[in-house]
């Protein structure tokens, strides 16, 4: 199946990190909503064998950073901070990755961070050069009253509570999400055009998680079809057994339903762990890895969530 790379520019602020599993989740409700209830069932049974692999939205230029294996160093006092702050580095840019792939380890992968570090300073420098700088990319806690719905009024007590949201700069709207599907390119931009005019995840009905389709191209020649003797995922997806010598951080996802399902009495979702982008492993076949799980919410057993990985093949030095 061919691999695509969809370039989507935010409209505004977002409240619901654009992970892959509920992007996916968008992309079956726009299917739904074009083509009726009959053919999106259809289509889902023809995911066992036709999988949609999709990764995170990732900021334009950038992949995960890999966990690779460790090693052991004793940095100079005066290193000992940037380079912790280099490890803290949650991307690598896609040049440098396309660079080191063939002989990954934490050396070279420290080094093509410094690269990027510089880059980043001096697109920094530049901006502020600028009459009218533009600001960076913020997160807004967003206090909201608990409203007591037996009353319809808040609590006498307070009740207080919060929600983050991403308030993105104008240079930091643009974000990529690459896909393998047997799905047409002008069907793959109608999907996304339509997930983000009915906007995307928590809040749309306020104007959060709006977005366009800026284009749709194949993926940058040599990602996906490369050799390597390791991959790394791009994705949030489950643990399985093909995916051997794994090295990952977990995440917890509390995941809800969305559209018609949304306003049920129960609309909350089994919690799901799951591996973050980034994490490794050696194939022990040529997958797919992860899976499309089922049984994730009570209400209906026809819910999925779609734990699949979108990797890239890399090969790391012994």
């Amino acid at each position: 199946m061919p691999f695509y790379m969809v370039r989507l520019w935010l409209e505004g602020p977002i409240a619901t990190p654009m992970i892959s599993g509920t992007l996916f989740g968008h992309l079956c409700w726009a299917y739904r909503w074009r083509f009726g209830e009959e053919r999106f069932a259809q289509w889902l049974l023809e995911l066992e064998s036709r999988p949609l692999l999709i990764s995170d939205a990732m900021p334009r230029g950038y992949l995960p950073k890999p966990l690779l294996r460790t090693q052991p160093r004793d940095p100079e006092p005066l290193e000992a901070a940037s380079l912790k702050a280099l490890k803290k580095q949650p991307w690598l840019s896609r040049d440098q990755f396309l660079r080191i792939r063939e002989h990954l380890s934490e050396d070279s992968l420290l080094a093509a961070l410094t690269a990027d570090e510089q880059t980043r300073e001096r697109e920094r420098a530049a901006r502020r050069s600028e009459p009218f700088p533009e600001t960076t990319t913020g997160m807004a806690r967003i206090p909201h009253n608990t409203i007591n719905r037996l009353t319809n009024r808040t609590l006498q007590q307070g009740g207080l509570y919060f929600t983050d949201e991403e308030w993105p700069s104008q240079a930091a709207r643009e974000r990529e999400v690459y896909v393998q599907t047997v799905l047409d390119p002008p069907l793959l931009r109608d999907l996304f055009s339509l997930t983000g005019k009915m906007g995307y995840g928590r809040d749309a009905s306020a104007g959060r998680g709006q977005f366009s389709v800026l284009d749709i191209e194949s993926a940058p020649d040599g990602l996906f079809d490369a050799p390597g003797s390791r991959r790394m995922s791009l994705s949030h997806g489950s643990l399985t057994p093909n995916m051997v010598d794994a090295r990952y951080r977990l995440h917890t996802h509390f995941g809800k339903v969305g559209a018609l399902y949304s306003i049920s009495a129960k609309p909350f979702k089994k919690p799901l762990t799951l591996l973050r982008p980034g994490a490794t492993f050696r194939p022990a076949d040529d997958g797919p890895f992860g899976e499309l799980l089922r049984g994730v919410y009570s209400v209906n057993p026809r819910v999925v969530h779609c734990a699949w990985h979108l990797t890239v093949p890399y090969t790391e030095e012994d």
